[in-house]
């Protein structure tokens, strides 16, 4: 019996990068329901971690719900940080995209992720003008789909540093080297923080937000990379010491703090001096370029004209934008459109949040971005009274 088990997990290996998507799903079901037998002899306890996270690898994460059900162990390696560093050995790994949103009826910002059903068609709902069957959708976390908390991660050189999206205050960084993958504690923040925001700048890691109202000393800090060391930011004050951040950028040297306020700031670290500045879009910067959105237009800023210009061939788009938020994010190449309208029927004081996902061209002879809708669908249907909080984005 243990034989014919060994034999059956070398063809999966070997095998599964060959199979179609269908063949592919039938192996899955298959590796289920093999481990989910209760015969001793067939226990996943008698395969070694290797073999088991070389297999789970090849998964598709969203396969991963049904599995997580056949043990506790099996689970624990679902969540585990070796079978984040085997599939991107295997180049396995996918980019996921969270949202951080606010309702009335909880004291704490909900994370959800987007989730996409794999082998689907995916189809511009705005241009059929119907309902989505559900493809893609936004899931909560802790879910099944997704059970680790994600880190909001900023690249320096050849390490990266990560923090947590705890709910729950936390002081703790951590950083890994882009090759052995493997993360480790940094020096503590001076201050514990929940879902804090941060920015690389010359050499400097800055932290801000998410702590309480009375370490409004401690608003703001920076991590000196290489001295190992953090010092407070100046105050900003009561004015700009917003409790919600979306978003930092930096531009010409300045740190851009986009809030979800009525007023932004900005700091100058030569300075050292804070400021109020103009409310201004959400930007991504894909390929060099950076882009915004707002419901009048896409746009993407001309470098050699020094202004922003009209990204071409998203009328339809544009047409079904609303007044609510608008995000945006650099989906592995493309630019991933995040916004919300009214549920039109009856007395319904609900919100659709749309997602639609654009791929950019330049055409040949030309000095114009043209975009091309590849999906967009309704991802969640929340209450009216919901609130925006930021994104994040992570390779898994």
């Amino acid at each position: 019996m243990i034989t014919s088990l060994w034999i059956f997990v070398w063809l999966f290996v070997v095998l599964v990068p060959f199979f179609k998507r269908a063949y592919f799903k039938n192996s899955v079901a298959l590796i289920y329901k093999t481990f989910s037998r209760k015969e001793e002899t067939l226990t996943f306890l008698w395969l070694p971690d290797e073999i088991v996270l070389n297999c789970l690898a090849r998964i598709l994460r969203s396969y991963y719900p049904k599995l997580s059900l056949v043990c506790k162990n099996f689970r624990t390696l679902l969540i585990s940080n070796e079978l984040t560093v085997a599939r991107l050995h295997l180049k396995t790994h996918e980019t996921l995209f969270h949202v951080c949103l606010q309702f009335s009826d909880k004291p704490c910002p909900s994370l959800f992720a987007l989730w996409i059903k794999p082998g689907q068609t995916l189809t511009n709902q705005l241009e059929k003008k119907e309902r989505s069957i559900g493809d893609t959708r936004l899931v909560p976390i802790p879910s099944s789909y997704c059970s680790t908390v994600p880190f909001y991660t900023i690249s320096v050189g050849s390490e990266v540093y990560g923090l947590k999206q705890y709910n729950d205050p936390s002081s703790m960084m951590w950083v890994r080297n882009k090759k052995n993958l493997f993360w480790r504690k940094a020096p503590n923040m001076t201050v514990a923080r929940a879902k804090a925001i941060a920015r690389v700048l010359n050499g400097k890691i800055y932290v801000m937000g998410g702590c309480r109202a009375d370490e409004s000393a401690n608003w703001g800090e920076v991590f000196d990379i290489k001295n190992q060391t953090w010092e407070p930011l100046p105050d900003p004050g009561a004015e700009l010491r917003f409790s919600s951040i979306r978003k930092i950028e930096v531009f010409k040297g300045k740190l851009y703090v986009r809030s979800n306020e009525k007023k932004d700031s900005v700091y100058d670290p030569k300075e050292g001096k804070w400021d109020v500045t103009i409310k201004s879009h959400v930007q991504s910067l894909i390929d060099n370029v950076w882009y915004c959105c707002d419901k009048r237009s896409c746009w993407w800023y001309d470098t050699s004209r020094r202004k922003w210009r009209v990204v071409k061939g998203l009328d339809m788009l544009i047409k079904n934008l609303g007044c609510g938020i608008i995000e945006i994010a650099n989906y592995d190449g493309k630019l991933l459109i995040l916004w919300d309208k009214f549920v039109h029927h009856g007395t319904c004081q609900d919100k659709d949040i749309w997602c639609a996902l654009i791929a950019l061209e330049r055409r040949d002879g030309s000095d114009e971005v043209w975009g091309n809708i590849d999906w967009a669908s309704i991802v969640l249907t929340v209450p009216s009274s919901y609130g925006f909080v930021n994104s994040l984005k992570n390779r898994v």
